[in-house]
């Protein structure tokens, strides 16, 4: 049995706790990213059933957004399609809702971050591999995009501003 999906972000937030972070505050990306990971090994219930469905995902993204000043920012995201036919008023066709559990990373300016925006891509892609084997090696493919660039190396090594976990709807 696993996490109720809307509970998700408590579970996460516990998990960045045991690793010493408080989450508005993460002070350490490393020892986030291994709470993430942790997060993504559990089970969730509640979605989309079918062993082919897309309904569990994950994704890290980076960049300047508006809605963080256009400071550089990270986020470790996990995306759920909520099997959703219990509350589904539409009697012609059916549709789950997609949910996304999110850590976001805000930083601080630096030199090391200027060329953020500039690299030619803002994330790992979305990544559906099921929990257990196919995602370790998932998750391992987007440790490795991570290390690829310098700016991103330098995003990890620095000391975030502020952060937050945020449960939002995705459709």
């Amino acid at each position: 049995m696993g996490i109720a999906w809307r509970e998700s972000p408590e579970e996460l937030v516990g998990l960045l706790r045991l690793h010493g972070l408080t989450p508005d505050r993460v002070n350490n990306v490393k020892s986030a990213w291994k709470a993430f990971r942790q997060f993504l090994a559990q089970p969730v219930d509640g979605l989309e059933p079918g062993p082919d469905s897309d309904a569990d995902g994950f994704i890290l993204q980076w960049g300047r957004y508006s809605w963080h000043d256009r400071l550089p920012s990270l986020s470790f995201t996990r995306q759920f399609a909520a099997d959703a036919r219990g509350t589904w008023t539409e009697t012609d066709w059916y549709q789950p809702e997609i949910w996304q559990v999110s850590l976001e990373v805000v930083f601080p300016d630096a030199p090391a971050l200027a060329d953020l925006d500039r690299l030619n891509v803002q994330d790992t892609g979305i990544d559906f591999s099921p929990p257990g084997p196919e995602r370790d090696r998932a998750i391992g493919e987007a440790e490795w995009e991570m290390q690829r660039y310098p700016t991103l190396r330098a995003l990890w090594a620095n000391t975030p501003a502020h952060s937050a976990v945020t449960l939002n709807r995705a459709d």
